[in-house]
């Protein structure tokens, strides 16, 4: 069954700006991006053929998905090429493999983590919104620096395996939920 949700019209209305929205710190944020998806193991059924890229859906963040797009061109991970989708409300996440969430309202942002629970996608948002979509991995800014979290739980539950190189990278390892 396709994944899919639906949003309120409104979705950005009255939300802080992400975490680190320059455009610095979006090169930062796309350049950790692009590095997360070379240590995630997704079940091999999830792609289509062995040449299947991983797809990055990136939804509330249009600058980070330009950024992402140009920065990952014709590049590969693990032998797949990448390539990013802007996603908006009620597209659907079939075929996504990473979903990048920016800054939404709640109530969006429960119908996103309910549409993605317990399937193989990693989830990556800001640190504000980790509990609600039960994200893998989190950014957050420490001492004007961008940082990420890993939360294993919502990783294992939805089949991915992290590589201890990205666990080790991380501010922040949680073994339960995030």
């Amino acid at each position: 069954m396709p994944m899919a949700f639906a949003a309120n019209a409104n979705a950005n209305a009255a939300q802080p700006p992400a975490v680190g929205s320059s455009d610095a710190a979006l090169r930062v944020k796309a350049a950790y991006l692009y590095k997360f998806a070379g240590y995630v193991e997704w079940p091999p059924e999830v792609f289509a053929s062995v040449n299947s890229p991983i797809v990055v859906g990136v939804i509330g963040d249009d600058d980070l998905e330009e950024i992402l797009s140009r920065m990952i061109a014709g590049r590969m991970v693990n032998g797949r090429p990448l390539v990013t989708r802007r996603l908006e409300a009620g597209s659907s996440l079939q075929g996504v493999h990473m979903l990048i969430v920016g800054a939404l309202d709640t109530p969006t942002l429960r119908i996103i983590g309910d549409a993605v629970r317990g399937k193989p996608v990693l989830v990556v948002s800001d640190a504000g919104q980790k509990r609600i979509l039960d994200s893998m991995i989190s950014f957050d800014l420490v001492d004007q620096h961008l940082r990420f979290n890993v939360a294993l739980r919502p990783a294992e539950t939805s089949g991915l395996k992290l590589r201890a190189l990205m666990l080790t990278a991380a501010r922040r390892v949680t073994r339960g939920d995030p």
